[in-house]
Order: structure tokens, then C-alpha cells, then sequence
């Protein structure tokens, strides 16, 4: 995990040797590191935030000593993720994030600015929230042990920073490596970081729109498994054909609880399709891509939401 931290960290500029100096217990633990201007560097932990102090150490509050971030900060550190080219990276702008070295998302905040009521790009950026992108290998398992049928459909839901694309990350390494015909939409460069396994027998397309690259997905790789993280309302199109394609899909979503899975519109949308037969909820950023609860698609829609959890048979294998 610790060098998850150094390269993503290292385009941070002045910032950079400082935070290779975090101690590595708490380095283990970062999900985000968040820059903005006039505040302090701060450590998006489990459970807690911390602060970046002068001389390389954390702090549990915002003390004096911390270190700020100055507007030349931002300005130098955005332009050296951008690799010195804004104009390259404006589409991704318009949606909110950069993409660097296809390996990293970093997420940006600023001003909108809009054309007909629509945002065209964001200017005068004032922050930035870098992922730190997580291997965790074999945290699949758990999934795998107890029986999961991944051929008929899963749906991974969690709430921000529970650790969806980590899981979506080993379940795809586990696919390909057995053998499976898999194909990653890696849309926002999040899933194949740098020195990452995905498994032999999977292809990744990077920077395509769920739309297109569902797409060209089944009319091009032949897939057995399509995997896609974070989907929202303008893919349901997309995931319903794919769907009807004859593919096993796994996917993740944002939700928090059973109830919130089976409330939200997109979410009961999903359910409703026939692409998913099994739901899978995620505990929190405390315990990281681990699920607590394992429910089937037909109970959850039946019960809207009610208490159905599917318990662990070690016994018993999806793949």
C-alpha cells in the first residue's frame, strides 16, 4: 500500500516531500489527500482527518504549524497534474477531475463556468482532492467463498470511500486470471493503476463514456464479464443493453444501506432490470472493500429494503 501513497502523492509539489515523510502507519490508511487554498494540506483517513505539518508529521487539528496551501501552490500543482497542457485535459475539466499518467483521478474545485445553462469547463481552481488508488488483493475472496453466482449479475453499493472500486479492482484481476473472457471500463483511469493486476484475460478501455464503451464492448471484445464503476442515470440505457446482450455485468453505485438501494430512483431502476441477481453492501471507509451484507435482488425488491441477508457458505464458489 505504501507506494499507492508515493506515486500519488509525488505530483504534489512542494507538498510531495513532506508527505513521503507521514509516518507509514497513517500513510496505510489515506483514501484522499485534499489540497485548497488558504487551508491546510489535510490526510482524508478512516475514521478521521489529519493535517500536514511543516516538518512532515500529521496533526489531529489545524494548528499553526500546518502547513498552507497558497494560491501559486494551486496554481503550479494544477498545472503539473495537467502535464502543463490544460486544453488536453478539458474534457475531463468538465467533469469535475484530471486524469494523470492514466493511472490517477484527481478531483477539482473551482468556479463553473456555464454556456446555455450548461458547464462548460472550471476555472480559477481553488482545490484538489487526489485518490490514492488501493490494491488490495484477494479482498474478493469473501464474495467468491460464498457462493456468489457473478454470472447472473452483481451490484456493489456503498457509500463514498467504502472501498467499491478496490473490490471491482480484485474481482476483475480474479475473472481474468481464471480464464475469463472480462472487459474493465475504466471511464475516469481509477481501476488499472500503475503496476495493478487485472487478470491475463482482460482488456481495459480506458476514458470511454459507459455509453460507448458498453458498446463497443459487446460488439468488439466478445466479453463474458463487463465491469464499470460508479454508474449514474445517464447509463441505464447503456447497462440495459448490455444487459440484453447476454453479459454478465458487475457494477457499482452509491448507496449506503438496503434501504437507500432499494429508494433511490437509478438504484431500484437497476434492481428492477433483471441484470443483477445478487446485491452486494459495503461496511464503510473503516473497513475498506469488505461487504456486510450479501442480499439477492428478488428479496431485496420484494422485501423493499427489509433485513435479508444471505449468510457465508466458505464452501461454496462463484468461479
Amino acid at each position: 500500500m505504501d507506494m499507492d501513497f508515493e506515486k500519488a502523492v509525488c505530483h504534489l509539489g512542494r507538498f510531495a516531500p513532506l508527505l513521503k515523510k507521514v509516518p507509514r502507519g497513517v500513510r496505510d490508511t489515506v483514501f484522499d489527500v485534499r489540497l485548497s487554498v488558504n487551508r491546510p494540506v489535510m490526510l482524508c483517513c478512516r475514521g478521521r482527518i489529519l493535517f500536514l505539518r511543516e516538518d512532515g508529521a500529521v496533526s489531529a487539528h489545524a494548528s499553526a504549524d500546518c502547513t498552507r496551501v497558497t494560491l501559486a501552490d494551486m496554481e503550479e500543482i494544477f498545472l503539473r497534474l495537467c502535464g502543463y497542457s490544460v486544453y488536453s485535459h478539458m474534457d475531463e475539466i468538465r467533469n469535475g477531475f484530471i486524469s494523470v499518467g492514466r493511472s490517477l483521478r484527481v478531483g477539482i474545485g473551482g468556479t463553473a463556468v456555464l454556456k446555455n445553462g450548461e458547464l462548460k469547463t472550471i476555472r480559477d481552481v481553488t482545490s484538489l482532492s487526489v485518490r490514492i488508488p488501493r490494491e488490495i488483493r484477494g479482498c474478493a475472496e469473501h464474495l467468491l467463498r460464498a457462493g456468489v453466482p457473478l454470472q447472473d449479475g452483481l451490484l456493489l453499493a456503498g457509500a463514498p470511500s467504502s472501498g467499491k472500486t478496490t473490490l471491482l479492482r480484485d474481482l476483475a484481476r480474479v475473472l481474468g486470471a481464471a480464464g475469463h473472457r472480462t472487459v474493465v471500463l475504466d471511464e475516469r483511469f481509477e481501476l488499472l493503476a500503475d503496476g495493478f493486476d487485472l487478470g491475463a484475460c482482460t482488456d481495459v478501455l480506458q476514458g470511454y463514456p459507459k455509453r460507448e464503451g458498453l458498446a463497443h464492448a459487446v460488439r468488439c471484445l466478445s466479453p463474458e464479464y463487463i465491469l464499470c464503476d460508479e454508474l449514474g442515470e445517464d447509463d441505464f440505457p447503456a447497462v440495459k443493453a448490455a444487459a440484453f446482450a447476454g453479459v454478465s455485468l458487475i457494477a457499482t453505485v452509491h448507496a449506503g444501506s438496503a434501504g437507500e438501494l432499494c429508494s433511490r430512483a437509478l438504484c431500484r431502476r437497476l434492481l428492477e432490470l433483471g441484470a443483477f441477481r445478487t446485491a452486494a453492501l459495503l461496511g464503510g471507509r473503516q473497513n475498506p472493500a469488505v461487504c456486510t451484507q450479501i442480499l439477492r435482488v428478488g428479496d431485496l425488491l420484494e422485501n423493499s429494503g427489509g433485513n435479508t441477508p444471505r449468510g457465508l457458505r466458505p464452501e461454496r464458489r462463484a468461479v
